[in-house]
């Protein structure tokens, strides 16, 4: 667990501590790290580091959510004013993970990857992430089926293109993901409903 900050100074804060559990991340393996890594790393008493997180998994899972949240604000292909579109969200899907390589590299080196998957689908599930905001009037079976389908053919995708080392461009990417998204997998298949 993490404490809610109140306040802008102990939010940046514990954001710094957050980075600096992803540095660590990038060079040691996470099950080797302890919370003493992170503070002599830091320069900063173990005092500090309880005063945010109950342990080096909650920091974990702090920067994971924290970085989540940050989807909102950022502001990807768009020029002002320009129309949304599903392939321009989608851009702009790809190029946050894009923009959060230092993240993805952490997790796939620490085979951490599932757990951002996780945290994903919990985010999408809680209504913060789409496409939950395009499905309200869905059954809620229907809508947690539709969002795992979603959240985790596109997560799996950001991971397959950050493992291959981003040889698609992300506007490439969009297009692949609004044909997945947009078009039956299997057309041929309706005639058989």
């Amino acid at each position: 667990m993490y404490k809610l900050c109140k306040s802008e100074s102990s939010a940046a804060r514990q954001r710094e501590l957050e980075a600096g559990l992803l540095g660590i991340m990038l060079t040691k393996r996470y099950e080797e790290i302890t919370v003493s890594d992170l503070c002599d790393e830091l320069q900063i008493p173990r005092k500090s580091f309880y005063r945010y997180f109950s342990s080096k998994d909650g920091a974990l899972q702090a920067l994971l959510d924290h970085t989540l949240m940050e989807y909102e604000t950022f502001s990807g292909p768009y020029q002002e004013g320009q129309p949304r579109t599903l392939e321009k969200d989608l851009e702009r899907f790809f190029l946050f993970w894009l923009h959060h390589r230092q993240l993805l590299d952490a997790l796939e080196r620490n085979s951490m990857s599932p757990v951002l998957m996780q945290r994903c689908i919990s985010g999408a599930m809680a209504g913060q992430i789409i496409p939950r905001r395009f499905l309200r009037l869905e059954s809620k079976d229907t809508l947690e089926g539709v969002i795992l389908f979603t959240i985790c053919g596109l997560m799996t995708m950001v991971i397959e293109w950050h493992h291959g080392g981003y040889r698609q461009p992300a506007s490439h990417m969009a297009r692949l993901a609004v044909r997945l998204l947009s078009k039956p997998l299997y057309p041929e298949a309706q005639n058989l409903l």
